[in-house]
């Protein structure tokens, strides 16, 4: 049996390559994350108010000040000074679905995201008007 020794040596460099890049980006995913729990709010019906008590978790793999931001509303829900990563309880009300985004402070550029979106269980809770009643 001939082994060809430059594409021996090519695969080889191929698989090496590409365990790197499958490990940086399982890296990356487990240190720069932004998770909500639970994952959506259930209202009744379309246009409805929906209220839940949500849980931001976060990590990161340096200390720096950063902030959760609401990027529905643009505004800060919390901010934290020298951390790596934190947990948040928060009291969510809104008709539809937002956007949370982790951020170092003072800067616009989203570091992870995660969303809360509002679901009902009826469309609409009018009934149709008929033209002719029986009673």
């Amino acid at each position: 049996m001939c082994f060809n020794k430059k594409k021996l040596h090519r695969s080889k460099y191929a698989w090496v390559v590409l365990f790197s890049l499958f490990s940086f980006i399982a890296q990356a995913k487990s240190t720069k994350e932004l998770t909500v729990t639970p994952k959506q709010c259930i209202a009744l019906h379309k246009g409805q108010m929906c209220y839940l008590d949500v849980t931001f978790q976060w990590q990161q793999p340096k200390k720096d000040n950063y902030c959760l931001i609401n990027t529905t509303t643009n505004s800060t829900v919390k901010c934290w000074k020298d951390s790596s990563n934190s947990t948040l309880e928060y009291d969510f009300k809104a008709q539809k679905s937002h956007l949370f985004a982790l951020r170092i402070a003072h800067s616009n550029r989203d570091i992870a995201i995660a969303s809360i979106p509002v679901v009902w269980v009826y469309k609409s809770k009018r009934r149709t008007k008929s033209s002719w009643r029986l009673f």
